[in-house]
């Protein structure tokens, strides 16, 4: 009895004692612990699996936990669900693509037309110049024209020379007319010749019964005059040039050409000459190679024959010479901006759609204007992006791609920043100059891929030797220059302007 009655008073004082906490809010505090931690569990029930931890820029970098990249980058956490597809390339969103800016196109199999490039200077054709000479010595009276530059019509007067071994001549003929012995005067008419009488000056001669004191020396051909070596009054020698006359029809252009091209060149071979002033172009044609190579320069002279029937080209005028090479028949070809240089070789972006786009390795062959000829890698069809290829990379961790187009080991001597320069001391290339430093002998170029030192096509500074003549005005010229490589020191040991700056 006194058990029952005890236990009843137990259980009355426990209730009182949860309705005081409950007063009190401690066993609401009690339940609101219980409900956090059951949250927690929730969430923790549902929070994404970690599967494993990569570095940023280089996804195949991988560690099953948090940590370094070898680039010194912080390991990401890649999730279960998001793991990459196993597409051995790269992908981003589509609309992504398009916002960044990334343009493909197709790889065309066409025939491509090679040209040379080069600067020339006008000359006037040799061939077409005479020396105006006299056969008695005697001294110049009277000059008919008087400057360099004058134009004269064949058979025009230049000048009257005395000449004492002429006035003998004449008084030989008139005294053989006299006589009319044939033979004499046969002998006397040949004299005159020889000494430079035309047949109408010995015609004038006869029935004359006085000498002509003076022989008018006259025009040989049409043109102007190139050199005046006599004034008036001056002691004239026989075998001393007393002036020159050339055609402005057609003129000569002497090219220079690299000695790596000359080979490439060809007499006959087309060539389109621009003036400097940007005028439209002429067609002309290579007339000849010469023999011999400036040892300086390393460049050999190309004469080309260019017409001139108005005269706008003028002796000592630079041109632009486009020299055609033969043409490379049924090439895949690529514009120039969709390859991708890189120190173990050249790569192309493929497009296969849907936002992927596949690292290809490709062989060059020749680079004509904004072509770029494949020999190997791609196919007819083929997209290949054209503008963005670093913006993907940005995007994608390019990086990671490229391991796994090169291989671990290739990548994994990028990954410890070591460049592979080749055994070229020199190589040559082309680029623009943005600045020039005369004091510091330096050259700010923008310039393609130097393939011999496996770099690709940059802006950075060059040095300038010594030994190569340094002026003002080259900014903005395009210049083809040689550079020689000392450890990682580049120095232009030479270099020819192809194209003026504006």
């Amino acid at each position: 009895m006194k058990f029952m009655q005890g236990l009843a008073t137990g259980a009355i004082l426990a209730i009182l004692g949860v309705g005081a906490l409950y007063m009190s809010g401690a066993l609401d505090g009690v339940l609101t612990d219980n409900g956090a931690a059951s949250e927690r569990a929730n969430t923790t029930a549902v929070e994404k699996e970690i599967l494993y931890w990569v570095a940023p820029m280089d996804p195949s970098y991988r560690r099953d936990g948090p940590g370094k990249s070898p680039m010194g980058m912080d390991l990401i956490p890649v999730y279960k669900g998001e793991e990459q597809s196993g597409y051995n390339g790269v992908e981003i969103d589509p609309r992504l693509a398009a916002s960044i800016g990334v343009k493909t196109a197709p790889v065309k199999r066409e025939t491509l037309t090679p040209e040379i490039a080069t600067i020339g200077q006008f000359t006037y054709d040799e061939r077409r110049m005479e020396h105006v000479h006299v056969r008695a010595a005697g001294w110049v009276e009277k000059l008919y024209v008087r400057a360099v530059g004058e134009p004269v019509n064949e058979g025009q007067p230049l000048f009257d020379v005395y000449a004492p071994e002429l006035l003998a001549a004449q008084a030989d003929y008139i005294q053989a007319m006299e006589t009319g012995q044939k033979q004499y005067l046969d002998g006397a008419v040949e004299r005159l010749r020889g000494l430079g009488l035309t047949d109408e000056d010995i015609n004038a001669l006869k029935g004359r019964k006085n000498l002509k004191p003076l022989l008018t020396i006259r025009a040989p051909r049409a043109g102007v005059i190139h050199q005046m070596n006599i004034g008036d009054g001056d002691r004239i020698n026989v075998g001393v040039p007393a002036m020159s006359i050339t055609e402005l029809d057609p003129m000569w252009l002497i090219a220079n050409v690299f000695e790596a091209d000359t080979p490439l060149v060809k007499k006959g071979a087309d060539v389109t000459i621009t003036p400097m002033d940007g005028g439209a172009g002429v067609s002309a044609k290579v007339d000849y190679i010469y023999p011999t190579l400036d040892t300086m320069t390393r460049t050999s002279r190309v004469r080309i024959v260019v017409a001139n029937p108005d005269e706008a080209f003028l002796n000592g005028m630079y041109a632009r010479a486009n020299i055609a090479r033969a043409p490379i028949a049924d090439a895949l070809t690529v514009p120039t901006s969709a390859v991708i240089r890189l120190g173990h070789g050249a790569h192309v972006l493929v497009a296969e759609g849907e936002g992927r786009f596949r690292p290809t390795e490709v062989a060059l062959g020749a680079e004509v204007g904004e072509r770029t000829v494949i020999t190997e890698g791609v196919q007819e069809g083929d997209a290949v992006v054209v503008r963005g290829q670093f913006m993907i990379d940005s995007e994608t961790s390019f990086q990671g791609a490229k391991m796994r187009m090169l291989g671990e080991d290739e990548a994994a001597d990028d990954m410890d920043m070591s460049m592979d320069m080749g055994e070229a001391d020199t190589d040559t290339v082309e680029g623009t100059v943005n600045a020039v430093d005369l004091e510091a002998r330096k050259l700010n170029i923008s310039h393609g891929p130097m393939e011999n030192f496996g770099m690709m096509g940059m802006t950075m500074d060059f040095p300038v030797g010594e030994d190569v003549v340094l002026t003002g005005g080259l900014e903005g010229a395009r210049i083809r220059f040689t550079v020689s490589r000392d450890g990682m020191r580049f120095t232009i040991t030479a270099f020819d302007v192809l194209e003026a700056g504006e």
